[in-house]
């Protein structure tokens, strides 16, 4: 019982993770600690990486907090500590409640509840196997960085697949409208249903190149999120216009048509007179 020294153990942050944190916070993305060290150890990480380390939540304060209080308490704390693996998972769903969309990033046993909470789940190859079955991505780089590389990789695709949607929604609506207006003055059917589909269908293949489309950076350098209602007016201006351009169409080709004979049985306009499309 001879008193000999002491031990000291560091565990420092990787060279460069401030830059990342920083360049994160860049693309709107804040980055939260949740650990079960100490709240010093753990402030003084916060220290090293440049978060904010003035107001540290502890496990024993959660644990006497109502998730109600636990959800107004998480905007103004970007570091807990001493927290239980239940407390994770809490600290995550009262995130979600606030209006964030979460990723959570762990590798232990006791990440696992947090992990399937979490909008996404993330993991690294070295984790334990339940971590990694638990998670929506494995890292394969021991690197925060590559987070950075995967965010902005998302938003591009996101920007490409709304440009998608808007083609798509405002194109279909507006053939539903001419087929269905249409339908109320002519004699005949303006283009059968095959037709439609093969329009479509023709019209997805050059969509296809929206893929490798350019994103404007304004839309990498912060977060966007659905938005139906613009979606749908999007749709029904578009869509709209492009009916003007078919009805158009129709009255043109329907001027250039011959007309049937007097004594034509109704309804064999189809019969004696080819449709709009051969026209076109």
């Amino acid at each position: 019982m001879t008193f000999l020294g002491c031990l000291v153990l560091d565990d420092p942050p990787k060279p460069g993770i401030a830059d990342t944190v920083r360049e994160l916070k860049s693309l709107g993305v804040a980055l939260v600690v949740i650990t079960g060290d100490n709240r010093l150890v753990a402030a003084n990480l916060a220290k090293r990486i440049g978060l904010n380390h003035e107001r540290i939540l502890t496990g024993p304060e959660i644990r006497r907090m109502s998730d109600e209080a636990l959800k107004v308490q998480i905007r103004r704390v970007q570091v807990f500590a001493e927290v239980e693996p239940n407390h994770k998972e809490r600290i995550i769903l009262a995130l979600r409640k606030a209006g964030h969309v979460v990723g959570f990033l762990g590798d232990g046993i006791n990440d696992a509840s947090a992990l399937h909470a979490a909008d996404v789940g993330i993991s690294v190859d070295s984790a334990v196997d339940v971590a990694k079955e638990a998670a929506h991505f494995v890292l394969l780089q021991h690197e925060l960085a590559v987070l950075i590389d995967g965010v902005r990789e998302g938003r591009r695709t996101f920007a490409n697949t709304l440009k998608y949607v808007f083609m798509a929604t405002s194109a279909n609506f507006g053939n539903m409208f001419s087929m269905a207006g249409a339908s109320l003055f002519l004699p005949f059917l303006p283009l059968l249903p095959k037709q439609i589909l093969l329009t479509n269908l023709l019209t997805d293949i050059p969509e296809m190149a929206i893929a490798t489309d350019t994103v404007d950076a304004a839309l990498v350098e912060k977060p966007e999120r659905w938005d139906i209602g613009f979606i749908r007016r999007f749709m029904i201006v578009f869509g709209l216009l492009s009916s003007v351009f078919d009805y158009a169409t129709f009255g043109v080709l329907l001027h250039l048509a011959p007309t049937p004979p007097p004594s034509a049985p109704a309804g064999s306009w189809n019969r004696c007179c080819p449709p709009l499309w051969w026209y076109w």
